[in-house]
């Protein structure tokens, strides 16, 4: 399997990913699944430009759901990003098999509580999780890849399924 970062986060590509997480792990393509940006030709050209040495494809979730299976079975390796959790929702109901998901930026936005210090949820994003979760999606906290990874459900117990 060529995934060694699947990751939510509202910032997208950002110095995180490409310095914490890309030095690290070294991908040979990002992609950013985010139906905005990828029918925004100025807004796929800015993030494509922010990583000049890896093959950056910004796409919509049915794209990314089409693709999938050849991605998983390609040589190097990828991270795949998306805004939300929404969207990564969207991602696994088109087919995505995604097993495991960092959540490493749902910022502060009104109505959100905050769970740590760079993960803020509203009921929708819970909900989300919780189907997420359902799904036999593990949901992981961690910003940067020195910082110890801990269970969504262990510091947000409202986003574990009943």
């Amino acid at each position: 399997m060529s995934w060694r970062l699947l990751r939510v986060d509202d910032r997208l590509i950002h110095g995180q990913i490409l310095v914490a997480w890309g030095q690290r792990l070294r991908p040979d393509r990002i992609w950013v699944v985010d139906d905005a940006a990828a029918a925004n030709p100025w807004e796929a050209e800015l993030m494509s430009s922010a990583a000049p040495d890896v093959e950056v494809q910004v796409v919509t979730v049915a794209a990314m759901a089409a693709a999938w299976a050849g991605e998983e079975a390609a040589t190097g390796g990828a991270f795949l990003l998306v805004r939300d959790l929404k969207t990564a929702l969207a991602l696994v109901e088109a087919g995505a098999a995604i097993g495991r998901l960092n959540l490493g930026g749902l910022h502060y936005a009104p109505g959100k509580t905050k769970v740590n210090e760079y993960i803020y949820l509203d009921d929708a994003d819970r909900a989300r999780a919780r189907a997420l979760i359902s799904r036999g999606v593990a949901l992981e906290v961690q910003d940067v890849p020195a910082a110890r990874a801990e269970s969504l459900v262990s510091l947000d117990p409202a986003s574990a399924p009943a």
